[in-house]
């Protein structure tokens, strides 16, 4: 502020002085048109020259100091009025060859301040007109001095102000540092307070709880998923080491302790299929690694159909693939086939003897791919959609002991892992259909 109103002032002041020099230069040029009309119509009358420079030499204000010489045309002094009196100031050679000046001209006679000299020629003589430059400097300084005992008040009131500005707009910052302080993985339901104004701040301020927002979603996604896990862990090994503290709690036979290790170590396999599921899982959610490739989903869709043709004429239900999408997708191979196996094997699971399972890729159209893989099954209700993609869980149609509930759960993440979505529409007693959707692959410049 300070710089910017003294280039300000110094910028009105120079202004200023411009124009008071070019209205002190006005008034001299219609003072010496008069004298030279004057003594253009008088030739050599050099008492009424005399006489009429006086009357306009008082006619003018005083602090002028107005001074009038006249001279003959070869140049020789004929008369002077008033202050050019008592100081002579010579000639320009040019006012003698014809030439006016351009424009006034200073002239230091020794009383503090300059005068204002202009010189014109008319064909009967030359008049030169002197006025003292202090009454012009001193309203130009007036103007000077104003702006320069309005600075420091001014520069105070901007101090203030800008003072209790920073104060105010700092102060969303105190409180979000606060809130932020505040916030740990016991006490994340904080949100950064807003102030409702849409500056940058509160851009700022909505910015952060979305992100803690989906903190708090991914501490609670942890938590439940810790939960769940610990409850499908507990069990089979609740179940284990009673097994085994019944077996140890007296002698038995050989065959009954072979017996006893098989049922063990079919425990075992299952414990190893969750935890190994569970891996899959949180690997999922990590995101794809850096080194996903180009997929090709046709052939992808019947690798794995053709991996579940045996299960599918075991359970005696008819398995139909239709791949005709003619795309490709970005991503981990080994992954996209766990999603699609795991969708397929779902369908196979709980479609009836005689039912139909059928995998679909459409010709891709706009920028993706669709698969659906349709079942025949008992379809699912309002409540078992809510939760068919939630962890550990099974629906009302399952059976019990059948499947870990983390196989939809895998699916989704991998298809959002890859920038896709897995969907699900189902009727009751009609059927079940999923719908995978995946960002399709640029073309390939092979």
């Amino acid at each position: 502020m300070l710089i910017t109103t003294s280039v300000f002032s110094a910028f009105v002041y120079k202004r200023a002085e411009k124009r008071i020099r070019k209205d002190a230069g006005l008034f001299m040029e219609l003072q010496l048109a008069q004298l030279v009309s004057f003594v253009d119509a008088h030739p050599g009358a050099i008492e009424e020259w005399r006489d009429f420079g006086e009357r306009q030499a008082q006619g003018a204000d005083p602090e002028l100091r107005v001074g009038i010489e006249f001279f003959h045309p070869d140049g020789r002094r004929a008369a002077t009025v008033g202050a050019a009196a008592m100081t002579a100031v010579p000639l320009p050679s040019s006012v003698l060859l014809g030439k006016a000046d351009p424009a006034p001209r200073e002239a230091d006679v020794g009383w503090g301040y300059p005068y204002f000299v202009l010189a014109g020629r008319g064909s009967q003589g030359v008049v030169q007109l002197m006025i003292y430059s202090r009454p012009f400097a001193r309203s130009a300084a007036g103007i000077r001095d104003a702006f320069v005992n309005l600075l420091p008040p001014l520069v105070l009131i901007t101090a203030g102000l800008g003072f209790l500005l920073s104060r105010g707009s700092l102060r969303p910052i105190k409180a979000i540092a606060r809130t932020a302080r505040r916030i740990s993985t016991r006490q994340i339901d904080e949100k950064i307070p807003t102030t409702g104004s849409g500056d940058e701040l509160d851009e700022l301020a909505h910015t952060l709880n979305g992100m803690l927002e989906r903190i708090r979603d991914g501490v609670e996604r942890v938590r439940r998923f810790s939960v769940d896990a610990a409850h499908q862990l507990r069990t089979p090994l609740t179940a284990m080491q009673s097994q085994i503290d019944v077996t140890l709690a007296k002698e038995r036979a050989p065959e009954d302790y072979r017996v006893v290790l098989a049922d063990l170590l079919l425990q075992v396999e299952r414990l190893s299929e969750t935890v190994n599921a569970m891996l899959r899982l949180a690997q999922s959610e990590g995101g794809l690694a850096d080194s996903s490739v180009r997929v090709e989903i046709d052939p992808l869709i019947e690798e794995v159909s053709e991996f579940f043709v045996a299960l599918a004429e075991e359970r005696e239900v008819e398995l139909g693939v239709r791949a005709e999408s003619k795309a490709a997708v970005r991503g981990d191979r080994t992954w996209l086939h766990q999603l699609f196996a795991n969708l397929l094997h779902n369908a196979i699971q709980y479609t009836p003897e005689g039912g139909r399972v059928e995998v679909s890729a459409p010709p891709a159209a706009g920028d993706l791919v669709v698969v659906r893989v349709r079942d025949t099954g008992p379809g699912m209700t309002e409540e078992d959609r809510a939760i068919a993609f939630s962890r550990f869980q099974r629906g009302s149609a399952s059976t019990a002991g059948e499947g870990l509930g983390l196989g939809l759960a895998l699916a989704r993440e991998i298809a959002r892992a890859h920038g896709g979505t897995v969907d699900v529409e189902s009727t009751p007693g009609a059927g079940s259909t999923f719908v995978v959707r995946l960002p399709l692959a640029e073309p390939s410049t092979a």
